[in-house]
């Protein structure tokens, strides 16, 4: 009878530590999306490891391409050019801006195919 009431409270202590352990390895890993310079204000995915993007760094708004192997700079956005929800709202919690991140994508896809 003591050997399984000792196993039972050695379950629930390892049960508990481990709760424990992966709610503060949680915090350090979670959905973190900007620092003080800089932050992602929008991601829409493309296919898979393909994404593009809009990142705030400092004053200055851009346009990014994520592949897996390299980013590239699309194009450098003015604050008029990104909605007010978007900087309000960011770092977005979900998919919410992704209808005000496609205007902004087709006005610039737009834009570059009229410049041709």
């Amino acid at each position: 009878m003591i050997s399984l009431i000792s196993a039972l409270i050695l379950t629930v202590l390892i049960l508990y530590l481990s709760y424990i352990f992966t709610r503060s390895l949680g915090k350090g890993i979670g959905m973190k999306r900007g620092g003080t310079c800089m932050q992602m204000l929008d991601r829409l995915p493309l296919g898979q490891d393909k994404s593009v993007a809009i990142v705030r760094a400092g004053s200055h708004y851009y346009l990014i391409g994520i592949a897996s192997s390299q980013i590239t700079l699309l194009s450098e956005l003015s604050e008029e050019d990104i909605p007010k929800e978007a900087l309000e709202t960011a770092p977005f919690p979900g998919a919410e801006g992704y209808e005000s991140f496609k205007k902004i994508l087709k006005k610039y896809t737009d834009r570059n195919r009229d410049d041709v």
